[in-house]
């Protein structure tokens, strides 16, 4: 380690000491070609064009060298290449910054799950990000993951429940769609610890030959080879892009019976209920978006059950009551609502 560090100190003497060198040099020639100029000025001489072309050509030359030299010495970050074998993760890990308390956002491309034996670490969790950043902490990915899904509003859990009761059956590491957000889980994360990949961020794709994996590429040319199945992975991205569909699809709808298709209507703007947001909302503000949606998932639910089919069966009014009462419970705010 100590002489990795020496070696980075060494070049970066030598990048520094280069730099003044071709500083001075355009500087000289700078200078020299001004007093070549002055020169010829009190000598009383005209310079001919050809000759002033010359020496104005290589006054830019000089320049564009210089600055040339300046774009090359700043550092960029090299893209990302993430390889299926541990000792790639080694260099990263190295590289990367100690944070146990951080906020994750949707700029991340990878969220590695750390095994504790194969990658020699007392570290869980390693974070790539697409401008280049790097975090390791020692929370574990379903912890990362979780700050995250509270930051949108909706839980794993919840929108695994949406797109199971929309394709009407359950499967394996359902995929976390929610409007821009998109992200595949590796394992099952409500179980154990599981990488993800930001699909949002996923360019293509294709299947390792001879290895047990996928390559996708992502944004800013970075790489990450996945080990999964690649028909697993081709599976998810078509689960992903059905929910994606089907979301749209109903953001669509929602939007149309609110008038916000063509742009609200003008008798909307000016009426009694386009200015009832002046009314008191104290009680109403009280209810989150999460809520709300299960608000209508119960009332469809007692309108299926006061369907003429079951007016007669004596488990409906015992359904209903359940029905009130779970939804009371769970959501305090509205417990005073005439049930």
């Amino acid at each position: 380690m100590e002489n990795k560090k020496a070696k980075e100190y060494r070049k970066v003497q030598t990048q520094q000491a280069e730099q003044q060198s071709t500083d001075k040099s355009s500087k000289q020639t700078a200078e020299q070609h001004m007093n070549d100029l002055e020169a010829t000025k009190e000598e009383g001489k005209i310079l001919d064009p050809a000759t002033l072309d010359a020496i104005m050509s290589h006054f830019r030359t000089s320049l564009e060298a210089s600055f040339a030299h300046k774009s090359q010495n700043k550092e960029e970050p090299e893209p990302f290449l993430v390889l299926l074998d541990p000792e790639s993760i080694q260099t990263y890990l190295e590289q990367a910054w100690d944070l146990d308390r951080f906020v994750l956002d949707n700029s991340f491309l990878y969220l590695l799950s750390l095994n504790p034996q194969l990658h020699q670490t007392d570290f869980k969790t390693l974070i790539f990000f697409k401008d280049g950043r790097l975090i390791k902490t020692r929370e574990n990915s379903n912890s990362v993951m979780r700050s995250l899904f509270d930051l949108i509003g909706f839980s794993y859990d919840f929108i695994r429940g949406i797109s199971t009761r929309v394709s009407g059956k359950d499967s394996h590491c359902v995929p976390y769609i929610f409007g821009r957000y998109s992200f595949l889980p590796l394992s099952g994360p409500t179980r154990q610890q599981s990488s993800w990949i930001n699909l949002s961020k996923v360019q293509h794709y294709r299947a390792l030959k001879g290895e047990k994996g996928v390559e996708v590429h992502c944004v800013n040319q970075h790489v990450f080879q996945l080990p999964v199945r690649p028909q697993f992975f081709a599976d998810k991205v078509k689960q992903s892009g059905q929910i994606v569909h089907r979301q749209e699809h109903l953001l669509r709808n929602v939007l149309k019976n609110f008038d916000y298709v063509d742009g609200r209507k003008e008798e909307r703007e000016n009426n009694l209920l386009g200015n009832a947001f002046h009314a008191h909302t104290d009680r109403i503000s009280l209810i989150s978006m999460e809520d709300y949606i299960r608000i209508f998932q119960f009332s469809f639910a007692e309108t299926a059950l006061r369907h003429p089919s079951l007016r007669d069966n004596p488990v409906t009014d015992e359904a209903l009551h359940l029905l009130r009462e779970n939804l009371y419970v769970d959501l305090p705010h509205l417990r005073n609502a005439a049930k």
